[in-house]
């Protein structure tokens, strides 16, 4: 498991590994039933598993081979597909001028296995029956479109907000995760507040903090599958 392995071996090989991995996304095929998470669909190829997300999933300031996301799909050997956006959320607007919205529309397109969706800090100061809704409804999107797929929930990550600002965020997208029969997960906060894996921006984690997520989550899914 990554969590075993030490980091300066990991991140040495961890290049040439991504690329075999994205490599696994570009011959994927349609969802199929009966997915566990991270599990090789009918033994013949490895799950495409898209993420929507911000710029924590993005690996702002790092390169993204570093970002958790990739970090896990390698260690799982993932088709992975991370459409992740910095500044993006629900109902925040990314830096491409979109929020989540575009991003469910590529991981849609991508007949993804499995979709890891995350609440987002940048949707603090939204008006929270307004970012409700639009969880409800881009999780209804997605189970619609991708009705074999496994649907993944987890909490917002972040440097800097707290548990209580982050409260109603998380519990909205948890209950629109459960409502639509998919997998919540709580990943805690792996970073925040923690000596040298927090950016000097106070937000973003550092490469140690990705690795601290991916650990968290890796944790989170064996007990899962």
């Amino acid at each position: 498991m990554l969590r075993h392995r030490p980091l300066a071996a990991f991140a040495t090989a961890l290049a040439a590994l991504l690329l075999g991995t994205l490599a696994l996304s570009g011959c994927a095929t349609a969802s199929d039933p009966g997915i566990a998470v991270g599990a090789p669909v009918n033994g013949s190829r490895h799950p495409v598993v898209a993420i929507v997300g911000d710029s924590i999933e993005s690996g702002m300031g790092l390169e993204p081979f570093e970002s958790w996301p990739a970090l896990v799909a390698v260690d799982r050997r993932w088709g992975l597909e991370n459409f992740s956006e910095p500044g993006a959320g629900f109902v925040a607007v990314g830096s491409s001028n979109q929020d989540f919205d575009g991003q469910i529309d590529q991981a849609i397109a991508a007949k993804a296995d499995v979709v890891l969706i995350g609440a987002s800090d940048n949707d603090l100061g939204q008006d929270t029956a307004t970012v409700a809704k639009a969880m409800a409804a881009a999780v209804e999107r997605l189970s619609d479109a991708l009705p074999k797929a496994h649907l993944v929930g987890y909490n917002a990550l972040t440097g800097e907000a707290s548990d209580s600002d982050l409260a109603p965020l998380d519990d909205a997208l948890h209950a629109a995760i459960t409502e639509a029969g998919g997998t919540w997960i709580d990943l805690g906060q792996p970073y925040r507040g923690q000596l040298g894996l927090v950016q000097d921006d106070g937000e973003h984690p550092t490469l140690e903090g990705q690795q601290a997520i991916a650990s968290a989550f890796l944790s989170r899914i064996d007990g899962l599958v």
